[in-house]
């Protein structure tokens, strides 16, 4: 989460709420936008000395706007230039499927079933991201990024998760074929 905050700082300032929401919004299939992990992740961003908050109060609430800083965006910088790591990506729902033999019958199918029509969510919300990301692309932007690389990394994200989404479908479909099968 903290690593995804100081990314999305690079590319401008944010409130706590402007943070979640994004992240609610479009990067929900990638961690959690809870708030007590947002707060956490702010809080201990702002312990090390890579984000700094500006605070104002707009009516009767006060806001608190994030800004990375010059250690954050070396931080950053450090993380990003990595290789990606393999042995970091987790899929608890595997858990769940391995230990599915010990459910009844129908609660295996309707498990599936579950997946499946979560899946097929994922891939729509997915579908709307990349026509939001689109007409993004079509609007001024704010000068000193590469927008173009900016863009073109998220929509390969994207793509990933609709290829995932759609590997996925296919995947428990035959596997719900199956079970219903033996019913």
């Amino acid at each position: 989460m903290e690593y995804l905050i100081l990314g999305l700082l690079l590319l401008m300032p944010m409130t706590g709420y402007e943070l979640q929401r994004f992240i609610k919004q479009n990067l929900s299939m990638i961690c959690s936008s809870s708030v007590g992990s947002m707060q956490t992740a702010l809080t201990k961003l702002e312990n090390k000395g890579y984000i700094t908050a500006a605070e104002s109060i707009e009516g009767r609430r006060r806001k608190k706007t994030f800004s990375i800083t010059s250690e954050g965006k070396a931080a950053f910088e450090a993380w990003v230039a990595q290789p990606m790591q393999a042995d970091k990506v987790k899929n608890m729902e595997l858990a769940h499927m391995f230990f599915l033999g010990l459910a009844k019958p129908a609660e295996r199918i309707e498990a599936i079933r579950g997946y499946i029509h979560q899946m097929q969510q994922a891939q729509e919300m997915l579908y709307c991201l990349r026509e939001i990301f689109c007409q993004a692309q079509q609007n001024p932007l704010p000068e000193g990024r590469n927008w173009e690389d900016i863009f073109r990394f998220q929509a390969y994200t994207i793509e990933y998760g609709i290829a995932v989404a759609e590997f996925e479908q296919k995947w428990y479909s035959r596997l719900l074929g199956e079970m219903e099968a033996q019913v």
